[in-house]
C-alpha cells in the first residue's frame, strides 16, 4: 500500500525549473499561447463581461438588503438574499444541459452571446427596478432569473471552445491565462462594486453590469470556429445527446466522485459564505466596503491560483485538487467564529487560490480524458451537478440563521464542506487520476455500452 504523504510529496505541484532553465522562460513559454488571435479575443471578453460578475456579486446582495430593511431587520433580511441568490443559481438545473447540447451541436461563442444577452438583461432590469425606486424582493429575484439563466448557458460553452482555438499542449497556459483574465477582473470589479455600492447605490452598480456584459459580447462576433461536423445519418435528438453526455458522467468515477463532492460543497460555500457573509459583514465588519474587501482578496487568491497554474504542474491533478478543496471551509468556519476582518479577508485568499488552482487541474482534465465532441455535454453535467445543491444551500442558510444564529449555520457549512471532501479523498480512482494519460478525441465506446476496460487511465 502506498503512503499517501509520500504520493503528495511526489505528485505536488513539481516546479518547472527541475524540467527547464528557470521558472521566468516557463512562464514566458506559457505565455506564447497569446499568440493565438482567437484565444485573445476570447480574453478580452473574459475582462469586460467578469468584471461585471465582480459588480454584481456585491450589488445584488445589498440590493435586497436595501430593499427589506425594516424594524425587525434593520440590516435587511437575510432570507431575502437567500430567495434571490437560490433564483440566481436555480436556472442552472434547467439551461445548463441543454447549454451543453446546444454548444456541441451548434458554434459555442454564438451560445456565450445569447448568455451574455440574457445576463444583460438580468442586470439592467434590476438596475432600472432600484433607480425608480420599484424594487422588491419578488421582482429583482426575476430580474436574478434572467442572470442565471445567462450564466447556465454561458459556463458549458466557454468551456468547450477554447480546446478548438488552442492545441492540447497549451491547454493548461490557455486554461490559467483565460481564468487570470477572469479573477484579476473579479477583484478589480467586487472593488468597484464596493465603491458604487458605498458611493452611489446598488442601482448604479447594477446598470453599469449591464453595458459591460454587452461591450463584452462584441469580441465574440469576430470568433470563427465553427460547428463541430456531424454525419447527416446520425442527427441525434436532443434526449439522445443528454444521454450520450450523462454516459461519459457515468462510466468515470473519479468525474462522477468530484462533481457530486462539489454539489455539497458549493452548497455549504453559498450559503454560509455568499447568503451569510453580506449580513455579517454589515452587522459587525464595516458594511458594503468590508464586504467588497472579502470577495476582492478571494479574487486575489484566484489571481495568485492562476499565476500558479501557468507555472507548475502536478501527475495526479484530482489528488492535488481534492486536497486543495478542504480550503473553502475556512471563510465560513473563520466568520463563524468571529474572526476579525484580517483573518477573514486571509482565508478567502487561500480559498480563491485553492479554488482556482483546482479549477485549471479540472479543465485541463476533462480535455485530455473527455472526447472533444462530448466536452460541452460534459461540463454541462458538472455544472448542473456541482451546483445542483447550491440553490437549497442558499434557500437555506437565511431561515436557518434567523432560526439558529448565524454562526451555527457558518460552522455547520463548514463542517458539510469537510465531510464531503473527505469522502472524496477515500476514492482511489480520484487520488490515482493522471494528468499524462492519452488525449481522447472520440468516445470508445458505442452508445448504450460501457467503455471497455483501460479506457480511462486511473
Amino acid at each position: 500500500m502506498s503512503n499517501p504523504a509520500q504520493d503528495f510529496a511526489a505528485d505536488a505541484p513539481i516546479s518547472q525549473v527541475a524540467e527547464s532553465p528557470s521558472l521566468k522562460e516557463t512562464f514566458r513559454e506559457s505565455l506564447t499561447v497569446l499568440r493565438i488571435s482567437q484565444f485573445r479575443l476570447v480574453l478580452l471578453e473574459r475582462l469586460l463581461s467578469t468584471s461585471a460578475t465582480g459588480i454584481s456579486s456585491v450589488a445584488l446582495s445589498f440590493a435586497v438588503l436595501a430593499v427589506t430593511r425594516s424594524a425587525a431587520h434593520p440590516d435587511g433580511n437575510a432570507a431575502a438574499v437567500s430567495f434571490v441568490l437560490a433564483a440566481q443559481l436555480a436556472p442552472m438545473l434547467v439551461f445548463t444541459l441543454v447549454g451543453g447540447v446546444l454548444a456541441d451541436r451548434f458554434r459555442p461563442q454564438r451560445v456565450m452571446m445569447a448568455a451574455n444577452f440574457s445576463a444583460a438583461a438580468g442586470e439592467g432590469l434590476a438596475a432600472v427596478l432600484m433607480l425608480t425606486h420599484a424594487a422588491n424582493t419578488w421582482n429583482l429575484l426575476v430580474a436574478a432569473l434572467l442572470m442565471g439563466t445567462g450564466g447556465a448557458l454561458f459556463y458549458p460553452s466557454s468551456q468547450s471552445l477554447i480546446p478548438r482555438l488552442v492545441p492540447e499542449e497549451r491547454m493548461q497556459a490557455a486554461s490559467s491565462l483565460s481564468r487570470l483574465a477572469q479573477s484579476s477582473m473579479l477583484m478589480l470589479g467586487a472593488a468597484v462594486g464596493g465603491v458604487l455600492v458605498t458611493a452611489f447605490g446598488p442601482g448604479e452598480a447594477m446598470g453599469l453590469d449591464a453595458v459591460l456584459l454587452l461591450i463584452g459580447t462584441l469580441p465574440l462576433f469576430r470568433i470563427t470556429v465553427t460547428a463541430l461536423e456531424r454525419a447527416a445519418e446520425k442527427a441525434p435528438g436532443m434526449l439522445h445527446e443528454l444521454r450520450e453526455g450523462w454516459i461519459e458522467v457515468r462510466s468515470r468515477t473519479w468525474l462522477w466522485a468530484v462533481i457530486a463532492c462539489y454539489a455539497a460543497v458549493l452548497a455549504g460555500w453559498f450559503g454560509g459564505f455568499s447568503v451569510l457573509g453580506p449580513e455579517v459583514a454589515k452587522a459587525r465588519l464595516g458594511g458594503a466596503g468590508a464586504w467588497a474587501l472579502i470577495i476582492s482578496c478571494d479574487g486575489l487568491g484566484i489571481l495568485l491560483g492562476g499565476v500558479a497554474g501557468l507555472i507548475y504542474q502536478v501527475k495526479r491533478p484530482m489528488f492535488v485538487g481534492t486536497i486543495l478543496t478542504f480550503a473553502f471551509a475556512l471563510p465560513p468556519i473563520v466568520m463563524g467564529l468571529g474572526g476579525p476582518l484580517w483573518a477573514i479577508s486571509a482565508v478567502s485568499v487561500l480559498a480563491g487560490f485553492s479554488g482556482e488552482y483546482f479549477m485549471i487541474l479540472w479543465t485541463v482534465a476533462l480535455t485530455r480524458h473527455i472526447p472533444q465532441d462530448k466536452l460541452a455535454r460534459v461540463y454541462s453535467y458538472d455544472a448542473l451537478g456541482s451546483l445542483s445543491a447550491s440553490p437549497l444551500g442558499s434557500l437555506v442558510a437565511g431561515p436557518a440563521a434567523n432560526a439558529f444564529g448565524t454562526r451555527a449555520v457558518q460552522l455547520g457549512a463548514g463542517a458539510v464542506i469537510i465531510g464531503a471532501t473527505g469522502l472524496t479523498f477515500m476514492s482511489s480512482q480520484v487520488r490515482q487520476l493522471r494528468a499524462d494519460a492519452p488525449v481522447l478525441s472520440t468516445l470508445t465506446a458505442p452508445l448504450g455500452e460501457e467503455p471497455a476496460p483501460g479506457f480511462v487511465a486511473v
